[in-house]
């Protein structure tokens, strides 16, 4: 059993004592979770990795140190795990099924617009440095790389960054719900 198997039964102790009684062969059940989670998150880092709609990433160049590599393919692992595992691993019994849980989240989350309107803020503030923590707190609340918020920023017009990145924005909303559902 590999350790997201492990992580999803400690889980599934916990959330769903019943529905893991109720397994035939738990053994079995999370020893083939957890390949299959592996699989997964493999498969999604690799594609976030090199796919500069999701990542943001520049093509490499020999300007791209190795700290820079490690932090980048390290961002990605971990967005790929918490995707994969709020999909496959993480259970609870939500009052709504999970199609409904969305779309009412849907209706009230904040609006992508909100985005654009702080980015816009920031390119009239008189100061020209931005905070670091300030992006970095951003990011974490919207879940979508620094790199990104810095891009919106720089960007001539906000809302054309944004639409050209919604690929990017679709990720982290579902990230974000299921920060929130879990």
């Amino acid at each position: 059993m590999n350790k997201y198997a492990a992580r999803a039964r400690e889980h599934w102790e916990k959330h769903a004592p019943r529905r893991l009684a109720n397994l035939e062969n738990p053994e079995a059940f999370f020893t083939d979770l957890g390949l299959e989670i592996q699989g997964q998150v493999s498969d999604l880092a690799y594609r976030l990795e090199r796919n500069p709609a999701l990542m943001l990433e520049l093509t490499r160049s020999s300007e791209q140190t190795y700290l820079q590599d490690v932090a980048r393919r390290t961002t990605a692992r971990r967005i790929a795990e918490e995707v994969v595992m709020n999909q496959l691993a993480w259970v609870s019994d939500p009052s709504l099924p999970l199609g409904q849980a969305r779309e009412e989240w849907e209706q009230t989350r904040p609006s992508d617009e909100n985005l654009v309107a702080w980015a816009e803020r920031m390119q009239d503030s008189p100061y020209p440095v931005h905070s670091t923590v300030e992006l970095e707190d951003k990011a974490r609340e919207w879940a979508v790389p620094m790199e990104f918020l810095e891009g919106l920023v720089a960007a001539e017009i906000p809302r054309q960054y944004m639409e050209a990145n919604r690929a990017l924005l679709e990720e982290a909303a579902t990230i974000r719900f299921l920060r929130e559902v879990r």
